[in-house]
């Protein structure tokens, strides 16, 4: 029974391929089987990685896996392999994943990883403490260098800030003048401009009703396409499917040796996370004594600066204070000019009003003219959505045959007439695609 069902699968498969033509040559190939060992070397920065995964897989299935010892080495014993394309996988909790791309492997051959780490081990993170101890000291050092600058900085702020104070004042009075020219340009260019925007709300009322009818016939155009393309994609996806399901069978499925490599790794991982973790901890210590004394330091430092930058942001506001008022001054004049140009484009805007009017008109016609064909199109849609679902619940028939593999060559003949008729049906669907761009198009 399986020999028939590997020969009908592989005339399935070049069929397939020479549809075309008028003769059909079936090749039949035989793949031998056979037992091998692989050994993986893993290392990092010249020794030995512990404890880390080693998964080997062939398509979607895993056909071997290990975790290394103390030496960095797993050796993976394959039961039967038939030289199929394979994936060699290397991961670990502190270290960067590496793959070594398909191959086909081969027997007692050695294969070497070199892992670049991602989290630091119990002795990198000692040796950093220990930098990180001589930086806070000199950090320390020069914190009491600069609270002597802050408390000479803060002296000569006060000084400057009283000057910044009358500029801001004699600038104030010029503003409000400037202001009170500008307010009564406004008012009238307002009035203008008044008038010219209800003009243009009622234009814009019946631009949107006509651009609501054409936005909605484009989303579910994009809608539909969009399903109808998924729709494809599965159908796709099933037949790849079906192909495999008819020649697949020559792997053997290393699932549990994997979960138990993958166990074993998970727990020397642990252990060795354990210790960075020690070593972390230890090192935290250090640091906080070294924090303790900086620290101290620190807040005498913090102290004078907070002073100096006390008497900076006053000195800050109060020229702030002056160049606001002085940037007001201009902004008022210039409120004056922008007026008298508001009121000569208000002037402008009602004549375009009146020219936005008569396209809203226009616009507003034609979403109606598209609405009506719309509906037309969407009576075609139903009746090749309906002629979609048959083809589906044939498929569904046909695919139900295939698993009890019967009569496959009959059931590979079925499957051939059945793809013609989606062919078809695909046909008949991008013509009423294009008809629906078409009139969306010339709608815009």
């Amino acid at each position: 029974m399986k020999k028939s069902f590997i020969f009908a699968s592989l005339l399935f498969c070049t069929s397939a391929v020479y549809a075309s033509t008028t003769e059909t040559t079936v090749v039949i190939e035989k793949s031998e089987k056979e037992a091998i060992t692989i050994t993986i070397n893993v290392s990092s920065a010249g020794k030995p990685v512990k404890g880390a995964l080693v998964r080997i897989t062939s398509g979607t299935l895993s056909i071997g896996a290990s975790s290394t010892n103390e030496l960095g080495v797993a050796t993976i014993a394959i039961p039967s392999y038939a030289k199929q394309l394979a994936i060699i996988e290397v991961s670990h909790s502190l270290y960067k994943t590496q793959k070594l791309p398909e191959i086909i492997l081969e027997n007692g051959k050695a294969y070497t990883f070199i892992l670049k780490g991602k989290a630091e081990t119990a002795e990198e993170i000692t040796t950093e403490s220990a930098e990180k101890v001589t930086k806070i000291e000199e950090k320390t050092a020069k914190s009491e260098e600069k609270t002597t600058q802050y408390e000479k900085e803060a002296e000569q702020l006060s000084a400057e800030k009283e000057q910044a104070v009358k500029s801001a004042e004699q600038l104030r009075k010029e503003k409000e003048e400037a202001q009170r020219v500008a307010e009564e340009k406004q008012k009238a260019a307002e009035l203008k401009q008044a008038e010219v925007d209800k003009q243009k709300e009622a234009n814009q009322k019946e631009l949107d009703e006509a651009q609501k009818i054409k936005d909605a016939n484009a989303a579910k155009l994009a809608e539909d396409t969009k399903r109808r393309e998924e729709e494809a994609k599965q159908r796709a996806a099933e037949a790849a499917e079906r192909e495999k399901a008819m020649q697949n069978g020559t792997l053997v499925d290393a699932k549990s040796s994997e979960e138990k490599a993958k166990a074993e790794a998970e727990a020397k991982q642990k252990e060795q996370q354990k210790q960075a973790s020690e070593a972390e901890k230890k090192a935290k210590e250090e640091q906080e004594k070294a924090k303790a004394a900086k620290e101290s330091a620190e807040d005498k430092e913090k102290a004078a600066k907070e002073k100096a930058d006390k008497e900076k942001e006053s000195l800050k506001d109060e020229e702030k204070k002056a160049a606001k008022e002085a940037e007001e001054k201009k902004e008022a004049e210039k409120d004056a000019k922008e007026a008298d140009k508001k009121a000569k484009e208000a002037e402008k805007e009602a004549k375009e009003a009146e020219k936005e009017a008569k396209e809203a008109a226009e616009q507003k016609e034609a979403a109606a003219e598209l609405k009506e064909k719309m509906a037309k199109f969407d009576e075609e849609q139903k009746s090749l959505d309906e002629e979609r679902k048959e083809l589906k619940k044939e498929q569904k028939k046909l695919d139900d045959k295939v698993k009890k593999g019967k009569k496959l060559d009959k059931l590979k003949e079925d499957q051939e007439k059945l793809d013609e008729k989606n062919k078809k049906l695909d046909e008949k669907q991008e013509k009423l695609d294009d008809k629906r761009k078409k009139a969306l198009k010339k709608a815009n």
